[in-house]
């Protein structure tokens, strides 16, 4: 099993696409960084173009990493799963879209590395707003094993983290009923 070092750059598009003159779309299903915590999305705002904020930029796809280039301690980051056509992201986010040799769900998990959240906050700079830029993002170090074997890492840690989201979805409800039973 062979594992080389890699630059994310080299091995992942960093913000592909933005919206244009061309964007056929009136109202947006928008994600700012306060919308999206630790691999958590907490909100999508549905609004139109028009009143969309300048920062209403980023076009995702599945598959896609967002990674938010502005107070990087905070480890907001999201692995996007089946968006709206019209979704659509801050520029305060990089949007990070694997290559062909890059497992998607991989490049979710090396950017959930605190290694990686200690270098963009070493790295950031402003002391009000801190933030990192793309080409320090595309500097992020790793190690990349061979695809199947990147497939195998992911697909391990994604049944963690969906049976930690079923958890937490059994938990609410629990709480939803048990609020419930109190007001009664």
């Amino acid at each position: 099993m062979s594992w080389e070092t890699v630059k994310l750059g080299d091995v992942a598009l960093i913000n592909n696409q933005s919206i244009g003159r061309d964007f056929g779309y009136e109202d947006i299903r928008y994600i700012d960084i306060s919308s999206v915590g630790t691999g958590v999305l907490n909100e999508v705002k549905t609004i139109s173009l028009e009143k969309a904020p300048s920062r209403a930029k980023r076009i995702v796809h599945h598959g896609d990493v967002i990674l938010s280039t502005v107070r990087p301690n905070r480890r907001s980051f999201l692995y996007i799963k089946n968006p709206d056509k019209n979704t659509i992201v801050s520029t305060g986010f990089a949007v990070l879209t694997a290559n062909s040799d890059l497992d998607k769900r991989f490049l979710y998990y090396v950017i959930n590395d605190q290694k990686v959240t200690d270098y963009l906050t070493n790295s950031a700079k402003g002391a009000a707003y801190p933030a990192v830029d793309t080409e320090i993002v595309s500097k992020i170090e790793f190690l990349k094993p061979s695809l199947p074997t990147q497939r195998k890492i992911a697909s391990i840690l994604s049944a963690y983290d969906d049976l930690i989201e079923n958890n937490t979805r059994r938990i609410k409800i629990l709480e939803e009923m048990a609020q419930s039973i109190y007001k009664e």
